[in-house]
C-alpha cells in the first residue's frame, strides 16, 4: 500500500477555517478522494505552529500525482477543484510539499527480522 507524507504552512487568519471545512468536508470531496484511490488521509498541526503534516495512504498501485493532480478525474469535478482551490489559497506558498520517507518499520526492522517487507 502506498503512503505518502506531506507539509505546509497555513496562514495564521486562515487556520481555523482551515479545520472547520475538513470537520466539514464537502461530499463531493470525499467520494472524489476515494474513487481516487485514498484509503486514508489524516492530517496533524504541530502544535504552537500553523505547521500541518498530511498522511496519505492509497489502494494498489495508486500514482497520487496523476489521482489527485491538476489534470485527474478528480480535479474535472467542479466542486472537487473549487475545494483544492480554495485549500490552497489557506497556505502560505499555496501547496503541500511532499517529505522524504527516510525510515519505516515494516521495512528495516523487517529485514533486519528477516520478515516479509513491503515495497516503497
Amino acid at each position: 500500500m502506498p503512503r505518502y507524507c506531506f507539509s505546509t504552512v497555513v496562514k495564521a487568519d486562515k487556520i481555523e477555517a482551515y479545520k472547520e471545512h475538513h470537520d466539514n468536508i464537502w461530499p463531493e470531496v470525499a467520494g472524489g478522494l476515494r474513487k481516487a484511490g485514498i484509503t486514508q488521509l489524516t492530517t496533524w498541526q504541530i502544535p504552537g505552529t500553523n505547521r500541518l503534516v498530511m498522511y496519505i495512504t492509497t489502494a494498489g498501485n495508486v500514482d497520487l500525482a496523476a489521482a489527485t493532480g491538476p489534470d485527474s478525474e478528480y480535479r474535472k469535478d467542479p466542486v472537487a477543484k473549487k475545494w483544492e482551490e480554495l485549500m490552497c489559497s489557506f497556505f502560505e506558498g499555496g501547496e503541500w510539499a511532499q517529505l522524504d520517507e527516510i525510515h519505516a518499520s515494516d521495512r528495516e526492522w523487517n529485514s533486519s527480522l528477516k520478515l516479509p517487507t513491503i515495497s516503497k
